[in-house]
């Protein structure tokens, strides 16, 4: 029973701590790493666990190889999105974009997926004015405009190998394909595209946009300025680097399209560093290995997780989910918390495959909506609208995704369990 208070007061103090952290230091915003470190010291030491435990949980983040990786991957990430955003290989790709696509309705869609699909902090910002001013065009409301930006960019983090939240997974759940994962996620794409475009694009007029010059030219800068995103998959699959190794390889890739002034490339890459998603993952490691070591939550969670009854699954990772995603904006929280469990048990690779399906779509669902969402905050910022508008808007998608998720993993389940 200590463990299950300590880990409940714990989660309760996580939000508040975030909450309150901007009021006592005059509006700064909360540093999550910190906090989610000394989350996991609450829960250990409320939970009974001797400081030997809680000191091997820490250095164990730091020693298991496949964790280290993905510290590593994070650091490369933001120096590579450092580097496109200072060179601005996204302008390039915009503009060889309007060559070659002429409907507006399709480039209001493309353009912030493709921004999605670059590591670059903030693009959510980045994409934004190209959405306002196209939206603008066909005659879409501020709020409108908000809400194509934010789910046209998002899925990304549910097909790229190299996104945080994937690797995540995959540090956690060593014997787990994250392709065959990426391959279940594609089913929630699928429905969050089309119910994006079904409620938000659909009824816009088609303007055409005007173009000049080689459409050939076009699409061979498009290859060429998105090869440091894409290759990252073909080193790794097809190369068999592993993942860190094929980031810096197209981080290499870099240097070659940049032009002939390359002397900020250095200080660019060095700018890039990003070290408060490092110790943001640090925290969530570190929460994640405190709490595999509470043994009697460990084992009346995960027996009601994966137990007889599936219904215990489908409703308390929902719960878990929702409710943290929710509180702090963040997917990493409930994955956190949720993931050990699976992680921990004896099941066939793709029973855990499905299930990690369900934790990610629950805790992107918890995250996405959050009040706190980074990118939700840029975005309404940019677009100039009332938040309680945009979140009008959003009530149109959230009984989809929320419905679609609980039927995928259904359907996942039967044919592949």
């Amino acid at each position: 029973m200590r463990q299950f208070i300590g880990l409940a007061l714990a989660f309760i103090l996580l939000p508040v701590m975030l909450k309150v952290y901007p009021n006592i230091f005059k509006g700064k915003k909360a540093p999550l790493g910190p906090i989610l470190v000394l989350t996991a010291l609450i829960i250990g030491v409320l939970g009974g666990l001797p400081v030997s435990s809680m000191t091997t949980a820490f250095t164990q983040v730091f020693t298991n190889f496949s964790t280290m990786q993905t510290l590593i991957v994070v650091v490369e990430i933001g120096i590579l999105g450092s580097i496109l955003k200072k060179y601005g290989i996204l302008e390039r790709i915009v503009r060889a974009l309007e060559q070659l696509i002429p409907s507006k309705k399709a480039l209001i869609m493309i353009l912030p997926g493709i921004m999605g699909m670059l590591p670059v902090p903030g693009g959510a910002f980045l994409s934004a004015p190209f959405v306002d001013q196209l939206g603008t065009e066909l005659k879409m409301s501020g709020q409108q405009k908000s809400v194509v930006n934010l789910y046209f960019r998002h899925f990304a983090m549910f097909i790229l190998p190299y996104n945080s939240t994937i690797l995540t997974i995959g540090s956690v759940m060593t014997d787990l394909n994250i392709y065959h994962l990426i391959g279940l996620n594609l089913g929630l794409v699928a429905i969050l595209l089309i119910g994006a475009w079904f409620f938000y694009v659909r009824t816009a007029p088609d303007v055409k946009a005007e173009q000049s010059g080689s459409k050939m030219k076009a699409l061979l800068d498009v290859l060429m300025y998105m090869s440091p995103i894409y290759m990252a998959m073909v080193f790794n699959v097809a190369f068999g680097f592993d993942m860190y190794l094929a980031v810096f390889c197209c981080i290499l890739l870099t240097f070659f399209l940049i032009g002939k002034d390359k002397s900020e490339y250095l200080s660019s890459a060095i700018a890039g560093f990003a070290v408060d998603t490092l110790f943001m993952l640090v925290g969530v490691y570190f929460m994640q290995n405190v709490v595999k070591n509470l043994d009697a939550v460990m084992s009346s969670v995960g027996g009601l997780l994966v137990g007889q009854s599936i219904l215990g699954f489908i409703l308390i990772v929902p719960l878990v989910g929702l409710a943290f995603g929710l509180s702090t904006g963040i997917s990493m929280v409930p994955l956190g918390i949720l993931l050990p469990f699976i992680a921990g048990m004896d099941l066939p690779g793709m029973t855990q495959t499905v299930y990690a399906f369900y934790i990610l779509a629950w805790s992107f669902l918890g995250y996405y909506f959050s009040p706190f969402h980074l990118c939700q905050l840029l975005t309404i910022k940019a677009m100039g609208c009332d938040s309680g508008d945009v979140y009008k808007q959003h009530l149109r998608m959230m009984p989809v995704l929320s419905v679609g998720a609980v039927v995928l993993f259904f359907v996942y389940k039967m044919i592949l369990c």
